[in-house]
């Protein structure tokens, strides 16, 4: 197999035993890679309504036929499980260059079984693979955790995914961390692998990635190399800028998280003065551009402050979704929330709900042992941070999860809890952007701002040139006001995603405005693998991904009613901005996004014909 190294590393942690198996070429066909392998792995393995934290829960990580060649962007990875925080289908996707080297020491997959008795940690240096004791480290911080395996390793080039005292603690939406602040952030990956006992991964690897036709792999490459050259502008604002820049779109379409979802405005631009906290610009494996920075803070309350991954979450979610007007303090939370291991997304929102319960009322300082809830305080920010991760006072509640802790709160105040199935949104407004209020509503890992991630407030020219023709059936679909047409674009969209996340490249190497996307990736697989794909079978493949990802969510009663959001995108106009007025329709989006897939109406649930036609013939028994 090319792309593919063809091996399988299972670990028992129960009886110690770790095992090799053949990566069988049907699933690398039918699923690609990385999160769709993840994917059909979970449905087949994992029984119906286990216990997320149990022994029974498995932790799946995988790469793609991508990671370690030329692709650009080519060194993603994901780790998947049942989610802690949502009770579906769990995985979280991460760079830097953990996913290279898992490649590079000769596996494509690796199953975790079981749960230690104390805490371990898995040790990967091409075929010698231990799992060693790890107490000495359990307490320690994700960054103290990698220093400390580097040095075990006795290799700088050694990668090191870690959990923090969050993982440790069992907070449910603790996540985990490489490379200084990239983390796999969503649906608590971090307290499975708390709940085992496993402390961190350490991976070195000395082999290489064999591809099928290089000199039809460089030229794919070389197009995109020239794609970016021939964009001088974008290419210098997402170097200067990263995933920052799109903050200006937010802030020019009163997209803002403002105060907890209040309003679409802030009085503030997060890009000002941003460079002065860079120090460095830095690039993932094989990247063409390189949009990440590492950020210093020099001076004042939080100097020393340092990190990676300045990126629209520090701006918007560290920004207006808590008040917060301050840079220096964003970086501040920013990084001790990857100290501690625990989820930006779902942490910037429990602390946005606990001051918007403040503001009315529902908490005081008495719930809070005297911490002022007030919006964009530092002491309240950095305060329920450290509550939360180690569990002490309201922060016991929190690190239940989104929906547990507004039910112990009560009141009334869930619907001040701005969540979807137990998981945060994030920071785009949905009432001023339908097409992603529909994605979060119905995303198979619950709110998801790269699972579909439609292009909206872009002219429709600028969109794919295979998705013109959907385009073209309605009136104005790429106005991000608009509701009509939504249910197809994201459809189609969602497969493009789950196919790119399987190669496991970077979301942000290919831009539509460069070429056909789906085109692009197929020739990126067939010049890696061998194997022989058109833009057809690209979305297709991302389809039996999606419904094997909804299959397994059916599985645990999840259906129609669940593909929801928050009262106050439902039923609150936007009190103000460019989308003044708007509230969500999301009940006609359901009903056409439902019929684009071949799903029950009623249920949301895929239908036998639909899932016999994509080849999942197990699901289909299941659903029948």
């Amino acid at each position: 197999m090319k792309g593919h190294t063809g091996v399988i590393l299972r670990v028992n942690l129960s009886t110690g035993k770790v095992a090799r198996e053949n990566l069988k070429e049907n699933l690398a066909r039918d699923f690609v890679g990385g999160r769709g392998v993840n994917s059909k792995i979970l449905y087949d393995e994992l029984k119906p309504g286990i216990d997320p934290l149990g022994p029974e829960n498995k932790i799946i990580i995988g790469a793609g036929p991508c990671n370690g060649t030329l692709v650009p962007g080519s060194q993603r990875f994901t780790v998947s499980s049942k989610s802690p925080v949502t009770g579906i289908l769990g995985d979280s996707n991460s760079g830097a260059s953990f996913g290279v080297e898992l490649k590079y020491a000769g596996y494509d997959v690796i199953i975790i079984e079981g749960q230690a008795k104390k805490p371990v940690y898995l040790h990967i240096d091409d075929d010698n693979v231990e799992i060693r004791p790890a107490s000495h480290m359990w307490g320690k911080s994700t960054r103290e955790t990698d220093r400390a395996l580097v040095q075990e390793f006795d290799d700088p080039d050694a990668c090191v995914i870690s959990i923090g005292i969050g993982g440790e603690n069992l907070v449910r939406f603790a996540n985990l961390v490489n490379d200084l602040g990239r983390g796999q952030g969503r649906t608590g990956q971090g307290a499975v692998f708390g709940s085992k006992k496993l402390k961190a991964i350490a991976v070195r690897g000395s082999e290489g990635v064999k591809v099928a036709d290089v000199k039809a792999l460089h030229d794919a490459v070389w197009e995109t190399h020239k794609a970016w050259n021939n964009n001088p502008d974008f290419k210098q604002a997402r170097a200067d800028f990263g995933p920052g820049m799109g903050w200006l779109r937010y802030e020019t379409t009163g997209m803002l998280p403002t105060r907890n979802y209040q309003s679409g405005l802030f009085h503030k631009s997060m890009l000002e003065g941003l460079d002065r906290y860079f120090v460095k610009q830095k690039a993932g494996f094989s990247c063409p551009n390189g949009c990440d920075h590492l950020f210093v803070v020099s001076e004042g309350p939080f100097a020393g402050s340092y990190g990676c991954g300045v990126e629209l979450a520090n701006l918007g979610d560290f920004g207006p979704k808590i008040g917060c007007d301050d840079m220096e303090i964003a970086f501040k939370a920013s990084e001790l929330c990857d100290q501690y291991g625990v989820d930006y997304f779902d942490m910037t929102s429990i602390i946005a709900y606990a001051m918007e319960c403040f503001q009315r009322g529902i908490i005081t300082e008495k719930d809070t042992d005297g911490l002022t809830l007030e919006w964009g305080d530092a002491d309240a920010i950095l305060g329920l941070i450290e509550l939360t991760a180690r569990k002490e006072g309201i922060g016991k509640v929190f690190a239940k999860g989104m929906a547990e802790a507004a039910k112990v709160i009560g009141r009334d105040s869930e619907k001040y809890m701005m969540h979807s199935k137990g998981q945060s949104l994030v920071m785009r407004e949905p009432r001023a952007s339908k097409g992603w209020a529909l994605a979060y509503a119905v995303s198979t890992r619950g709110p998801c701002h790269v699972r579909a991630h439609l292009p909206e407030t872009y002219p429709a020219d600028n969109w794919d040139t295979a998705v013109q023709g959907i385009i073209a059936k309605y009136n104005d679909p790429t106005n991000h006001l608009i509701e009509e047409g939504k249910g197809e674009l994201v459809a189609w969209h969602e497969n493009l995603q789950a196919f790119k996340n399987s190669l496991e490249i970077c979301l942000f190497s290919l831009y539509t405005w460069m070429f056909s996307v789906p085109n692009m990736l197929a020739r990126f697989y067939n010049a890696v693998t061998g194997f022989s794909i058109d833009e057809k079978d690209v979305l297709k493949i991302g389809e039996r991904i999606i419904n094997i990802e909804r299959a397994f969510n059916a599985r645990e009663g999840f259906g129609r009613e669940h593909d929801t959001l928050p009262e106050r995108m439902l039923k609150e106009p936007m009190p103000d901005g460019p989308a003044k007025g708007q509230v969500v329709n999301l009940d006609a989006m359901l009903d056409d996004y439902y019929e684009i897939r071949g799903w029950d109406k009623n249920t949301g649930i895929p239908t036998r014909e639909k899932l016999l036609e994509l080849g999942l013939d197990d699901a289909a028994k299941d659903v029948a």
